[in-house]
Order: C-alpha cells, then structure tokens, then sequence
C-alpha cells in the first residue's frame, strides 16, 4: 500500500451503519457503509487511508476490522487499510464484518 490519505470515519447513532471522508492528493473520496451487527458509537476524527491506487477506492467491497478499545483498524477488500486514534475510547473493543461503498466527491 503505497498511497495515503487523511480524514474522518465515525458511526451513526445506531453503530450499525458509518461514514468516513478522505483527502487524497486533492481529491475528496467519501466511504460510507454498514456493518453486520451494531457498535458502540465511535469517531476518528485524525484517520489515515492506506491504499495500492486510487482505482481502487470505487464500488462496493467488504470489509472486517476491530472498533476499541482506544483505535480503529478496517481492512476493506483488497487492499485498503482505515486506521485511527477514537476520539473517546470505547470498551469492549468490537470485531466488525460489513460492506462499504466508496464514491468520489
């Protein structure tokens, strides 16, 4: 994974479904999803993108990752990373399956 970005990711008020916002060399990718059991509500407000090419930030892929108890770490697909610092840590921390969806904004 060559490539970076920075931004957003946090929860909806039900922790079933979440949303994220990334600045890749200029351009803004938005992430949103849903995962296949509810969370706890979270935020990263500094997350990193990690990715191969911007090709690959499009279209729907799965993902499964772990919530808490103090960061965030999603893999999606292939090769696409979300990492993070939560801006309040939350316990348990929770593994998480799902899909997320990537458009460019």
């Amino acid at each position: 994974m060559s490539q970076t970005g920075t931004g957003f990711i946090r929860s909806s008020t039900s922790g079933a479904r979440f949303l994220g916002n990334f600045s890749v060399n200029d351009q803004s990718y938005t992430l949103a999803g849903s995962f296949a059991s509810s969370v706890p509500p979270f935020r990263s407000s500094t997350a990193t993108l990690r990715f191969d090419t911007a090709e690959s930030l499009s279209g729907t892929k799965e993902l499964d990752g772990v919530i808490g108890s103090a960061r965030i770490k999603l893999s999606i697909g292939d090769n696409i990373v979300i990492e993070g610092q939560l801006d309040i840590p939350i316990h348990p921390a929770s593994s998480v399956v799902g899909a997320a969806f990537f458009t460019q904004s």
